[in-house]
């Protein structure tokens, strides 16, 4: 009887250390991704598209944008939300995937769609600037080929639900 309990004791101590050590590699997994980002998110709709999109608020995380990310899903994107400036021009600089660069103005509509835009070939490579359009009020990075699929247009209406963190964001219903 002694025997029996101190089987089970040794198999369940080693089942709770597999089992910690599998949750221990995992967050350690999870922390270091860096296609996954703690920055605040948003639905957006864009006619009857809806795209799940993080949002850049800051000057340091528009300058970071997707850079060093080998991809993102698609129907997601990221959101570069300009409150009180326009933006004067997007590099790729730090990319590793190609992207679709969709310009949304300060009425709320595609005022431009930049089609599978390239990162550079090689670190030497010089960054090429694609200029933003005039009265530009935020920007959108899809996957490349995604604004072709989702059919988005210039002068598409786009709608942004409130952020999760609760900020305002114009563009809204």
């Amino acid at each position: 009887m002694k025997s029996d309990k101190f089987v089970t004791s040794t198999w369940f101590l080693s089942l709770l250390i597999a089992v910690s050590l599998i949750v221990t590699v995992s967050c350690k997994m999870t922390v270091n991704d860096p296609n996954l980002s703690s920055l605040d998110t948003t639905n957006l709709r864009i006619e009857e598209t809806k795209i799940i999109a993080e949002i850049a608020f800051t000057s340091e995380e528009k300058s970071k944008g997707l850079a060093g990310r080998k991809s993102i899903p698609n129907g997601t994107g990221m959101l570069f939300y300009y409150s009180e400036s326009t933006p004067k021009g997007f590099w790729m600089k730090g990319m590793l995937f190609s992207i679709d660069i969709i310009w949304i103005g300060q009425n709320c509509t595609i005022i431009k769609i930049e089609n599978d835009v390239t990162p550079p070939s090689s670190i030497n490579d010089k960054l090429k600037i694609y200029p933003a359009p005039a009265l530009t009020g935020a920007v959108l990075e899809l996957n490349s080929g995604q604004a072709a699929l989702l059919e988005l247009n210039i002068g598409d209406r786009v709608v942004y639900e409130p952020s999760k963190m609760g900020r305002s964001l114009t563009c809204s219903e």
